[in-house]
């Protein structure tokens, strides 16, 4: 079974001098509560599209299998439910086997703490891989309400305080423009291939539904 994805967002031209900046408007974010949309197996979207992976939050080794690329916002429940159900076994069974890695990237549009939110797990991703995906593990965890800002900066740094960030470094990077600008990068390459909501999959650069027998299925039809 997959998950269906959190609803799109149109988003308007944004300033250049805000580009790193950018977040959502508040009509938009109010769409984006809206009816659930549905990407069924047969999508109309054919296209093999290509992302820049490299130096991005990863789950297993970037040289070995498939690339699954997830699209996410923290704010996102379908995200966070993905990030429970689906992520373990296609960690269990599809990483650890050696047919797929999985990497990470941000689609912030629910709010302006989504953006804040994805930010600090960038400064997380900076200080390493591994306290990235802890980081990604235990904000989900402490998700609230998508209809509430609660993703603050308090909670944000109690949750890197919870994973052994260095809090010095945490606080200095989410006060710079660097981590802005690569979730800024993830943000325009997913509106780029046609951003159909939140959690968007592409397997070998193909949209996928967010199910693991959808991907493990894409997998599999990469290799025939």
């Amino acid at each position: 079974m997959s998950l269906p994805a959190h609803p799109p967002a149109s988003r308007p031209p944004l300033d250049p001098q805000k580009r790193t900046l950018a977040i959502v408007s508040a009509t938009t974010a109010a769409l984006a509560l809206g009816a659930i949309l549905l990407l069924p197996s047969g999508s109309e979207d054919h296209a093999i599209h290509t992302f820049s992976t490299q130096n991005r939050p990863v789950l297993g080794d970037p040289g070995v299998g498939g690339e699954i690329v997830v699209f996410s916002d923290y704010k996102c429940p379908n995200c966070r439910d993905f990030e429970r159900v689906h992520l373990p076994i296609i960690e269990r069974e599809l990483v650890n086997t050696g047919q797929a890695h999985v990497v990470f990237l941000q689609s912030p549009f629910l709010g302006t703490d989504s953006m804040t939110a994805s930010i600090a797990a960038e400064c997380a991703y900076r200080q390493s891989n591994a306290l990235f995906l802890k980081y990604n593990a235990a904000l989900y965890a402490r998700q609230g309400d998508e209809r509430t800002a609660w993703a603050t900066p308090r909670l944000l740094r109690d949750v890197a305080r919870d994973v052994g960030l260095n809090l010095g470094e945490f606080d200095g990077c989410v006060k710079t423009l660097p981590a802005a600008a690569a979730v800024q990068g993830d943000l325009d390459q997913h509106q780029a291939a046609g951003m159909v909501g939140t959690p968007t999959v592409f397997v070998n650069g193909k949209r996928t539904p967010a199910g693991v027998r959808e991907i493990r299925a894409a997998l599999a039809a990469g290799k025939s």
